[in-house]
């Protein structure tokens, strides 16, 4: 498959509050925005992939380990605002037509999955993908992690099944399921979305649930998810570093 028309773009910002200098912590030794780049890697799409950061620390750790920094505004409010002024830099002259959006905060998602969200909006059918995994108990009733209530016009979707979503909540939702979905940080991008989207104002459900994919949603834009078995580490705390140093140690 011809995946030419594709960038994969991690947007970086140093100024994590819960966790400061997080792109540059370190999991066996390795920069967490390296490990984030190298599972880009290992997609195979055979296409750029940049890290988009508002900090030259970050992009000489890129640069100098052989990957492609772009420097962005440090006032970007979102991930999607800093991936599209990079890809407005790289590539103005539109090469590139579609966009994954990987979160450098997840170290050890997979590049199967990557690929699989790529294939997703290959046909210029959909407009976003993103991925989900069934949320385990513990999960149901944290805030941090944000569920999805999705279509997928059937019962008992299985692994694979693409649905559109409904609704991200961090609330525990839709009442009364079996399967609740737990949202995972990629997405793939038509960039002509992607530049509708930005040019957005922030929506009033966003504001409520400080999620921007609703924006998308009550613009009309649709935004389809796949099941995954995979579970990647979102890393946002001491703990979740700890949790992504076990895995690497005991898998890697």
């Amino acid at each position: 498959m011809d995946f030419s028309d594709f960038i994969i773009i991690i947007p970086a910002r140093i100024g994590s509050t819960r966790l400061p200098n997080k792109p540059l912590l370190e999991i066996k030794g390795v920069p967490m925005i390296l490990h984030a780049y190298n599972s880009a890697k290992k997609a195979n799409l055979g296409t750029p992939i940049i890290v988009a950061t508002d900090d030259h620390k970050i992009a000489n750790v890129v640069n100098e380990s052989g990957g492609i920094a772009i420097i962005t505004s440090n006032n970007h409010v979102s991930g999607s605002d800093r991936i599209y002024e990079a890809i407005e830099k790289y590539d103005p002259e539109m090469k590139f037509k579609k966009i994954i959006h990987l979160q450098g905060d997840l170290p050890n998602i997979s590049g199967e999955l990557i690929k699989n969200l790529a294939k997703i909006i290959k046909d210029d059918k959909k407009d976003i993908a993103t991925a989900v995994v069934k949320a385990t108990p513990d999960e149901l009733d944290d805030p941090s992690i944000v569920k999805v209530a999705i279509a997928f016009g059937k019962d008992n979707p299985k692994l694979g099944d693409i649905g559109r979503a409904i609704y991200f909540s961090r609330a525990c939702i839709p009442t009364g399921s079996l399967d609740v979905w737990h949202h995972i940080g990629i997405y793939a991008w038509q960039r002509s979305i992607l530049k509708k989207f930005i040019a957005l104002p922030a929506s009033p459900l966003e504001k409520f649930e400080k999620l921007e994919q609703l924006r998308a949603i009550e613009s009309h834009i649709d935004i389809h998810a796949i099941i995954t078995s995979e579970h990647p580490i979102g890393v946002d705390t001491e703990l979740d570093l700890k949790k992504a140093e076990k895995y690497f140690n005991d898998f890697t």
